[in-house]
């Protein structure tokens, strides 16, 4: 039976060079967007661990402080901030905490030491996510030039590098992004390893795989897609199976042990305290001397990560309630909630494209298995659902799909429909600069109406605290007030005098994180340095009051007025 191939385009050929000119502008505008919204956001909560964790790392070599991620990109920004700035980095061995928030607190410890210049640490770190980010969407052009056209590749490409959710993380401190794109790369790297079956494209796989596991554990759901891939090879005597499994595995684990310098690697599996039932459940059916071929820090972290995808944490906040086991659907409302409604509309249309206008079928299944896996593991077996930026590794795929409806429309109704949705992401991006975070699509009421639907980092994650100070100062207000912050930053490094807000009703000014009004539980830290934990109904009194302004994910009540209005 003849292979279903896509059908030859019958258009007239159009000079690449305007293409290209559209890849390269919107790569600018990333660019400057990223670098823009890098100087002025507050540093994050993870942001707040992350980079000074990596800079523990490169200064005492210690790999077990934030094991629950791996520390490639952790020392990659790391590195940035330590060639640029000379930086007091406390030795977090004479710090405890444990994996829990340890590494918060050894960040606190951090910033204490650079109280002078901490937030402008977190500047260079970002510009290295920015790379991260930029690489992903040239690499998507790439991969969608050889399998369509140069024209169809540069507007799913300049799409991709517009999109809010990438812009969003693209200029934070953070590991998701770094993630998105080792794994999209070894995805690429996988798909020219199975079409010329050359062993030096399976060594590449085997050593980007290898770097994808030191970025984050998410890339251990590679496996199977690698697995299913080379079967596939080997079925159409392409490859020799066993012997390409082999060398990807051994590579990648060779990797992993050089990029944390083999610190307790082959140690024996009873030497563990495994919590999670994944595993512990290996620890029990392999022998207590069997040799783990990865460094300590890197089980330590894995079973961690893995125990959270098990139980949950923090709690699911969806459509205005809170759920610690989660909901099956969360990730699918989450992704449409926050995509641009035309991304939304284009994978619908999708499967229609790919039922009437087939796909060769190889380049088919190298899209569709590595997506297939990571959204059913992703979103069927996890119950952390904090998030959306977990499914920043998915979107390259999306687009890529989302390529096959630009290359089969005729050329009139691709020329202006491209106009119009590219103006539409550009409108978007306007509106929404520098608070990508906190970006919802217009279907559901945009940013304004967000919080009814996700909080977390979806919506607040503490990038706000920049914007209180010059607002305090519009409404002419001095004095302390009482603030309520989603975050670790010390407020006061932004001149900003303040008392935590308590648990009943007190007349006073009151700047608070949509998450702690939403009902989030979490730590707060009070203004002599001292952690306080926030439980779920700890702003119940203040939900009566309207705002009187908001600034992004912080709004500001005024409860010296004794009229409430409902919010």
């Amino acid at each position: 039976m003849p292979e279903p191939s896509v059908e030859p385009d019958s258009r007239p050929v159009v000079a690449p060079g305007r293409w290209y000119l559209l890849v390269a502008l919107t790569s600018v505008l990333f660019v400057v967007l990223s670098l823009h919204a890098a100087s002025l956001e507050t540093p994050t909560v993870d942001e707040f661990a992350h980079v000074t964790a990596g800079c523990a790392y490169l200064k005492h070599g210690t790999l077990e402080l934030f094991a629950k991620n791996p520390p490639l990109v952790k020392m990659h920004m790391a590195a940035a901030v330590l060639l640029s700035r000379d930086v007091s980095v406390p030795d977090p061995e004479r710090i405890s905490g444990g994996q829990a928030w340890g590494p918060w607190i050894y960040g606190f410890h951090f910033m204490e030491a650079n109280r002078d210049q901490f937030l402008a640490l977190f500047f260079p770190a970002r510009l290295m996510v920015i790379l991260y980010g930029l690489g992903t969407g040239l690499l998507l052009f790439c991969w969608a030039q050889q399998v369509f056209d140069v024209r169809s590749a540069a507007i799913s490409t300049a799409l991709f590098l517009l999109t809010p959710l990438v812009l969003a993380h693209s200029h934070l401190g953070t590991t998701d992004v770094a993630c998105m794109f080792s794994i999209f790369l070894t995805a690429f790297l996988l798909r020219l390893a199975m079409r010329k079956v050359s062993y030096l494209w399976v060594a590449a796989v085997g050593l980007a795989w290898g770097a994808a596991l030191l970025v984050k554990f998410t890339a251990v759901l590679l496996l199977p897609v690698i697995l299913l891939s080379v079967i596939y090879a080997r079925w159409n005597s392409k490859s020799r199976g066993l012997l390409e499994i082999g060398m990807i595995v051994v590579l990648a684990t060779l990797t992993i042990n050089l990029g944390m310098g083999f610190q307790g690697s082959f140690q024996p599996l009873g030497d563990f305290d495994l919590k999670s039932s994944f595993a512990h459940g290996l620890q029990q059916r392999l022998p207590e001397w069997f040799p783990v071929p990865v460094p300590r820090a890197y089980v330590i972290g894995f079973d961690a990560v893995k125990l959270d995808t098990e139980e949950g944490e923090f709690g699911s906040y969806l459509f205005g309630t809170w759920s610690r086991s989660g909901r099956w659907y969360y990730d699918l409302v989450a992704f449409v909630v926050k995509s641009p409604l035309p991304l939304v509309v284009l994978l619908a249309c999708v499967p229609w494209y790919l039922y009437r206008f087939r796909l060769q079928r190889d380049e088919l299944l190298q899209v569709l298995l590595p997506l297939s896996v990571l959204v059913i593991l992703m979103m069927g077996f996890n119950r952390v659902q904090i998030g959306v930026r977990y499914q920043l590794p998915i979107l390259p795929f999306l687009y890529l799909l989302a390529t096959h409806v630009w290359h089969q429309l005729p050329d009139r109704a691709s020329r202006w429909m491209s106009r119009l949705v590219l103006a539409w992401y550009v409108v978007s991006i306007v509106l929404t600069h520098p608070s990508y975070l906190s970006h919802f699509s217009c279907a559901v009421g945009g940013e304004a109406q967000g919080h009814r639907i996700l909080a977390d980092s979806n919506l607040d994650w503490g990038q706000d605290l920049y914007r209180l100070k010059p607002a305090l100062e519009e409404l002419n207000y001095e004095g302390k007030i009482g603030l309520l912050y989603y975050g670790h930053v010390d407020p006061q490094l932004y001149g900003i005098d303040y008392q935590l807000v308590p648990a009943e009703p007190v007349e006073g000014l009151m700047a608070v994180s949509v998450n702690y009004l939403m009902g989030a539980i979490y730590l707060a830290t009070s203004a002599d340095g001292h952690p306080v934990q926030i439980h779920r109904g700890h702003l119940r009194w203040l939900r009566r009051y309207r705002p009187v302004r908001r600034l992004g994910s912080i709004w500001i009540f005024d409860t010296r007025h004794k009229q409430r209005t409902p919010r």
